[in-house]
């Protein structure tokens, strides 16, 4: 029983039952959220590379300002049909933390701390096994909460008005907590069974990248990112071993538009070099994102300017189901309005997903309402 129980634990890394757990976009590793501030996944995440609230492009921290803090909460509430049957779930997240500071004239450093991937899960289902020779009915219970963040301290220069450019240390640590039960229907003769494990992560990965003006009203944004050596502790004790993602994103800004800015971002995520991490039947896939954005200067309200904002994005997740690729397409709306003087702002965006793959949808909201102060 020991055995049985060490490995499903340590497979804990692949996909649960689909249709215990509910949710299509937590297979694998889990779901990689993008590490978007409320205000880039307003626009579809398109504004990733130049949103200084977003940890992704190091470069763009000196857009921030005199100094940044922001944080943000976005749950998400699901629906996933597996053969006909609907089934609805919510997740609460906290995905992006960001706090940054001027160093010098043309210096900025900032210290961010985001969620690359969720996951969070339970699966149940009713079996029999035999006990002294009686086949006696149970339920198993599978119950997973964590994550794998990404840790990040970044440095800025402002080279001149048309560029500046950045890099970063990531560390990317997290656990899954997990719990495995078996309750037996005669639980007075029989009892149950339960054991609980953490299955931890730490890796590292250096980052880099640039915003230039490269023409009147066309501004050029660039990052990448480097993954190192990961590692899994299973209880203490080293599992496997491979590498942290790589990933490359470019992006198009023009505001040639009075009021208007307009955005394309193109994104490759290389999750394949985690698949040493899980077990060896692990759908672990690369990705590509393409996003689409605007952002729209507001209505004053009471003398306060304001944003408006709209996107689409399409992408691959990082796992698959069956053998099939699950994809995930994203419509987004958002906005924003600073206050006290423009030491602090507001942003609310709403998300409406579709993921698809090997048969099965899920439908996904995402609600993100995050603050900025700029003392």
């Amino acid at each position: 029983m020991r055995r049985f129980f060490g490995s499903v634990l340590l497979a804990a890394a692949s996909a649960a039952p689909l249709a215990a757990q509910g949710a299509l976009s937590l297979q694998g590793f889990g779901y990689p959220t993008g590490q978007y501030s409320t205000r880039a996944s307003g626009a579809g995440g398109a504004l990733g590379e130049t949103d200084p609230g977003s940890p992704i492009n190091p470069g763009a921290l000196p857009g921030a300002g005199r100094s940044l803090f922001s944080f943000q909460m976005d749950p998400e509430f699901r629906q996933v049909t597996v053969n006909g049957r609907a089934v609805n779930t919510t997740t609460a997240r906290f995905p992006v933390i960001s706090v940054g500071t001027r160093a010098g004239t043309r210096g900025f450093l900032g210290v961010s701390f985001a969620t690359l991937l969720d996951r969070t899960w339970d699966a149940a289902y009713s079996d029999s096994v035999t006990v002294g020779g009686d086949r006696v009915a149970s339920r198993v219970a599978t119950t997973v909460r964590g994550a794998i963040s990404d840790a990040r301290i970044a440095y800025a220069w402002q080279f001149h008005e048309r560029l500046q450019a950045g890099v970063a240390f990531h560390a990317l640590t997290g656990a899954n907590r997990m719990r495995l039960s078996r309750t037996f229907t005669d639980s007075v003769k029989f009892g149950s069974l339960s054991q609980e494990t953490t299955l931890s992560y730490a890796g590292s990965a250096v980052s880099a990248g640039l915003v230039s003006r490269a023409l009147p009203h066309l501004y050029v944004a660039a990052s990448a990112r480097l993954g190192g050596v990961m590692r899994t502790r299973y209880d203490d004790s080293l599992a496997t071993r491979g590498n942290a993602p790589n990933r490359y994103g470019a992006s198009l800004t023009y505001d040639g538009i009075p009021g208007s800015t307009l955005l394309l971002r193109l994104n490759h995520e290389q999750w394949s070099r985690m698949r040493s991490l899980g077990q060896a039947a692990l759908e672990v896939r690369d990705a590509t994102e393409l996003a689409f954005g605007a952002e729209i200067a507001g209505p004053k309200l009471q003398g306060t300017p304001s944003q408006f904002r709209l996107g689409a994005r399409t992408r691959g997740l990082p796992f698959g189901w069956n053998g099939y690729a699950v994809t995930e397409q994203v419509l987004a709306i958002g906005g924003g309005a600073t206050f006290a003087r423009g030491w602090a702002g507001i942003d609310v965006s709403l998300q409406r997903a579709l993921r698809k793959g090997g048969g099965l949808s899920e439908k996904g909201t995402i609600l993100s309402v995050g603050l900025t102060v700029r003392p």
